[in-house]
């Protein structure tokens, strides 16, 4: 019997034995009673625990020691091959370029699927690559946005500059017409002072030039205020 077997069939026994000792009339006593079962379900659950890690350790270790043994002719695999001419230590094929050992064992010790790791690596590269478009995406956004911006400014400058030229214009523009204004009025008070003897400010027209320069109080506005 085994030992795993012998632990446990003690612990069944020292259970049964310990329960009827133990069971007596009262609250305290039933609660303690709980207690020790309790107690002993741990420790058989630990026993049974350490038991399967001894099952899988064996198991690891006489799977190593196969693969690590080679194929022998009891082998029917390995006896086929012979009988189409293969010999130990040479390649596969003809020629004898394949290969020479077999293709190694991968054991799965995880509990996903058959391609579940494929799908977890596809799926990280799915993610890296939609974090890198959306980054891509961002970027554009923040250049765009930058440009949009830049573009604002340099036209609220040019409107700045094109009201500035306006009014610069327009000043200028009055200034030159005043300035024609005057002159176009001196040129027209001498002419009728000069050939009519007429003072527009007097509104009088004199006899001759000696009355006009006598009589008139000056050739503008301002002598006559």
């Amino acid at each position: 019997m085994a030992a795993g077997q012998e632990e446990e069939d003690d612990y069944m026994s020292d259970t049964f034995v310990n329960l009827q000792q133990d069971v007596k009339p009262g609250l305290a006593m039933v609660r303690r009673v709980k207690e020790e079962i309790l107690k002993k379900d741990r420790a058989l659950e630990m026993i049974l625990e350490n038991k399967q890690k001894s099952k899988k350790e064996e198991e690891k270790e006489r799977r190593e020691t196969m693969l690590q043994s080679s194929l022998g002719s009891d082998n029917k695999g390995f006896a086929l091959l012979q009988k189409m001419g293969y010999k130990e230590g040479r390649g596969l094929g003809k020629s004898g370029n394949g290969i020479v050992e077999p293709i190694p064992l991968q054991i799965k010790t995880g509990r996903g699927g058959i391609g579940h790791e494929a799908a977890e690596k596809r799926k990280a590269e799915e993610m890296t690559e939609r974090r890198k478009r959306m980054s891509q995406v961002k970027k554009r956004a923040e250049e765009f946005a930058l440009n949009e911006y830049r573009l604002h400014v340099r036209q609220k400058k040019d409107q700045r500059q094109m009201e500035g030229d306006l009014r610069k214009s327009q000043l200028s523009c009055q200034q030159l017409d005043t300035q024609k204004t005057e002159e176009k009025l001196l040129n027209l008070t001498s002419y009728l002072r000069r050939k009519y003897f007429y003072c527009v400010w007097c509104s009088i027209s004199y006899q001759d030039e000696e009355d006009l320069s006598d009589n008139c109080p000056g050739d503008c506005a301002a002598d006559h205020c």
